[in-house]
C-alpha cells in the first residue's frame, strides 16, 4: 500500500472507529475468534507466550486472547490509533486488570512490524489482508517476528459477488439522486481462492500450510443496517451530504427496504482461513 493510500485508510478507520466497533466488529467477530481455535495448540505448548494481533482494528483478537489464556501476553498493532484507542477502551470496559495488565497497543503496519525478531509465539490478523498491496511482505514479517515453530493464521474475505439487495437498493437510491462519492486510493483485494491463500504462506516460507473455507453472517434489521451504513460503512460519503439531501437519500432508501421481505436482510459472505508454521530452524 503506498504512504498516500495508508494514511487515507488509517483516517478514515480514524473517523469512523465508533460506528466500526457499534455496529461492524460484532459482524465479523465469531468468524474472527475461530482464528484463536486454530492456534490454541501452538498456545498450549507455549503458555507463557506472546500473541501478536495484525490489523487489530479494536483488537477484537488480542482482547479475546488475553481473557481466553491467562497466561498469554497479547499486542494489538494497527496503523489507525482511533481504533486501537477505541479498543482500549473496550478493554479497560470487558476486561479485567490482569487481563488488560497483558494487553500492549501499538501503532503499525503489517509490511513493517514494530517488533523484535523471535519475539512472538503466534501471528494472527482478521479482515486486514484485503487492504494490504503486498500481502506476501506481511507474511514474511510475520515470519520475522515468529520464533521457530510459531504459528501464523490469517481470516479473510475470498472473492465473490454474492448479491446484497439492501446495498444494491442503497446504491440504485444515491445514482436515482445523482450522487457521486469521492474517489479515494484505497485497496481492496480479496484472496481469489483458498489454494492460492495457501500458496502464499508457503512462499513466505511458511510450512504445514492449510486453508479452510469460512462465513460472515448476519441477520440484519432494516434500522440497523442502515445505521451500520450510515455510522460505519459509508459513513465518510454520508457525512458529506447535507442535512436536506442526507434526509431525501435516508427516506427513498427506507420507503424501498420497507418492501423488502426480513430473508433480504440475511448477509452471507465467504472467507478463508490459512494457517501455517514457522519451521523449527
Amino acid at each position: 500500500m503506498t504512504a498516500v493510500a495508508l494514511a487515507e485508510t488509517a483516517d478514515l478507520y480514524d473517523r469512523i472507529a465508533a460506528g466500526y466497533q457499534e455496529w461492524w466488529a460484532a459482524v465479523i467477530e465469531p468468524a474472527a475468534l475461530h482464528l484463536l481455535d486454530l492456534v490454541a495448540p501452538t498456545v498450549a505448548d507455549r503458555p507463557r507466550g506472546r500473541l501478536v494481533d495484525v490489523g487489530a482494528g479494536t483488537g477484537t483478537l488480542a482482547r479475546a486472547a488475553v481473557a481466553r489464556w491467562p497466561g498469554f501476553r497479547a499486542t494489538a498493532i494497527d496503523p489507525s490509533p482511533g481504533m486501537l484507542a477505541t479498543g482500549q477502551r473496550e478493554a479497560a470496559r470487558t476486561l479485567g486488570s490482569p487481563a488488560a495488565r497483558r494487553l500492549t497497543w501499538h501503532i503499525g503496519t503489517a509490511e513493517r512490524l514494530p517488533l523484535a525478531d523471535g519475539s512472538a509465539d503466534v501471528v494472527v490478523s482478521s479482515f486486514a489482508f484485503q487492504y494490504l498491496r503486498s500481502r506476501i511482505a506481511a507474511l514474511r514479517e510475520a515470519y520475522r517476528v515468529l520464533r521457530p515453530g510459531g504459528t501464523v493464521a490469517v481470516a479473510t474475505w475470498l472473492a465473490a459477488d454474492w448479491p446484497f439487495e439492501p446495498w444494491d437498493l442503497y446504491k440504485t437510491v444515491i445514482g436515482e439522486l445523482e450522487l457521486e462519492r469521492s474517489a479515494t486510493d484505497e485497496v481492496y483485494r480479496p484472496f481469489r481462492s483458498e489454494a492460492s491463500a495457501a500458496a502464499l504462506v508457503r512462499r513466505a516460507g511458511f510450512r504445514r500450510a492449510h486453508a479452510s473455507p469460512g462465513l460472515v453472517e448476519k441477520q440484519w434489521t432494516l434500522d440497523a443496517y442502515v445505521a451500520c451504513t450510515f455510522e460505519a460503512e459509508d459513513r465518510d460519503f454520508v457525512a458529506g451530504l447535507d442535512d436536506p439531501t442526507r434526509e431525501r437519500l435516508e427516506a427513498l432508501w427506507r420507503e424501498r427496504l420497507v418492501r423488502l421481505e426480513p430473508s433480504a436482510f440475511a448477509y452471507r459472505d465467504p472467507i478463508v482461513y490459512v494457517t501455517g508454521r514457522r519451521p523449527d530452524r
